[in-house]
C-alpha cells in the first residue's frame, strides 16, 4: 500500500486536475453546507471557497483541516478525494489511519498567548426591525441599541486593543444557514472590507433633525457583493436577494469577524 502513495509532490498545493470535483460538489449538496460556511471553515472569501470545492484553482493542504469539519468526514478522506496522497502531509495521514510506523515529528508550533482572554466584549441589544420593501423582497432589518449593553463576552484575540469592538445577536431568518438566528457575531469599524465579508451596514435616521451622522435607526447584517461610490450592495440569503442601498443613507459599514478570526 506504501508503494502506491510513494510520489512527493513538491510544496503544498495540488494540481486539481487530481480532484474528486464530483464528490465534493455532492456531499456539500447532500449536507445542504453553503459556500459562507466552507469560507469560514477554510479561512477565505466565499467566491474563493466556491472555487476550491469547484475545482476552479488550486487544492491547498491548510483547507483540510476546516473541509473534514465541515463535510463531515476524516481528514484523509479528504486528502485522498483532493488527490493528495503522495504529498508528505498525506502520507502520513495515510500511515496513522491504518496503524503504520512513521517517521513523522510532533512540531511544537508558535501560538497564541497563554494570557486569558478578557471578558469585556460589550454585547448590544438588538431586535428585528420592521421589514424594508425591496423590489417587491423584504428585508430583515436589525433594531440596535448601543445604549443597552446586554453582557459582556470573551474578546476574540484580533480585538485586543479595539476599544470599538461590539457583539450583537442575529436577529431574523435572512442569513440562515451562515448566520442563524439567535447567533452571537462580533464585529468592528475602520477594520478591511472585501467582498463576501459578512458586515454590519449602520443605516442614517431618516429624521433630519435626529441626524447627528452617529446616530442609527437600524442595521442590515449582510454579506458585502459590491461598494461604489453611490451605493452598496448586500446579499441576503431567505429569501435570495442582493439588493443597493444609497450611500447617502449609511452611516458606516463594519467588518464581521469570521469563525477563524474570532479564534486567533
Amino acid at each position: 500500500m506504501c508503494a502506491d502513495y510513494a510520489r512527493d509532490l513538491a510544496g503544498s498545493r495540488v494540481h486539481n486536475g487530481d480532484m474528486d470535483i464530483e464528490w465534493f460538489k455532492n456531499r456539500k449538496r447532500e449536507l445542504r453546507v453553503t459556500d459562507q460556511a466552507i469560507a469560514d471553515a477554510i479561512g477565505r472569501e466565499r467566491s474563493v471557497a466556491n472555487r476550491v470545492i469547484n475545482g476552479g484553482v488550486s487544492f491547498d493542504l491548510k483547507y483540510v483541516d476546516g473541509l473534514a469539519v465541515v463535510l463531515q468526514v476524516e481528514r484523509a478522506e479528504i486528502l485522498r478525494r483532493a488527490g493528495a496522497f503522495g504529498t508528505e502531509a498525506a502520507v502520513t495521514e495515510e500511515n496513522s489511519q491504518h496503524g503504520l510506523e512513521t517517521n513523522a515529528r510532533v512540531v511544537r508550533m508558535e501560538s497564541s498567548s497563554s494570557k486569558r482572554a478578557r471578558d469585556d466584549l460589550p454585547v448590544y441589544g438588538t431586535a428585528l426591525g420592521a421589514a424594508r420593501d425591496v423590489d417587491g423582497d423584504a428585508i430583515e432589518q436589525t433594531s440596535l441599541n448601543r445604549a443597552d449593553v446586554t453582557h459582556y463576552a470573551s474578546r476574540p484575540g484580533i480585538l485586543d486593543r479595539r476599544k470599538d469592538a461590539y457583539g450583537l445577536y442575529i436577529q431574523g431568518s435572512s442569513m440562515h444557514p451562515a448566520l442563524p438566528d439567535g447567533e452571537m457575531i462580533a464585529a468592528a469599524p475602520n477594520l478591511p472590507l472585501a467582498v463576501g465579508d459578512n458586515v454590519v451596514v449602520y443605516l442614517r435616521t431618516l429624521n433630519a433633525e435626529e441626524d447627528n451622522g452617529e446616530t442609527a435607526r437600524a442595521v442590515l447584517v449582510k454579506e458585502l457583493v459590491r461598494r461604489t461610490p453611490s451605493f452598496v450592495e448586500l446579499r441576503q440569503y431567505q429569501p435570495p436577494k442582493d439588493f443597493r442601498i444609497p450611500m447617502e443613507e449609511v452611516l458606516r459599514i463594519d467588518h464581521m469577524l469570521t469563525r477563524k478570526e474570532m479564534m486567533s
